[in-house]
């Protein structure tokens, strides 16, 4: 079998300041695929990016998939969040960046 590394990477970062002048990080990947799923992404978000609460979540649909990031997009911008950082390995995630424009630091 062979393995298909076609599949695009995805990093997104978001930041916002609580009402305790905190810095909250929310970040959304698809570095790890999900075994019992055909796709899937991680989000992370609390106070750093390596500690906080994770959750993963999982599509038999890849437009399922693609949907949810959008409205977990939309959600977090409207909520006072900013991009901080994107990567994009592929055009895959293409349809996120209008979303991910708005919320741009300039």
């Amino acid at each position: 079998m062979r393995v298909d590394d076609t599949k695009g990477e995805m990093m997104i970062t978001l930041y916002r300041t609580d009402q305790d002048d905190r810095i909250v990080y929310y970040s959304i990947n698809d570095r790890q695929g999900h075994l019992f799923s055909a796709h899937s992404f991680t989000v992370n978000w609390g106070p750093a990016l390596t500690v906080g609460r994770e959750k993963v979540y999982t599509f038999e649909r890849r437009s399922d998939m693609d949907q949810k990031l959008q409205e977990l997009l939309q959600e977090r911008i409207r909520s006072g969040y900013r991009v901080l950082y994107t990567y994009f390995r592929d055009h895959e995630y293409d349809h996120l960046r209008p979303t991910l424009r708005r919320a741009a630091v300039s």
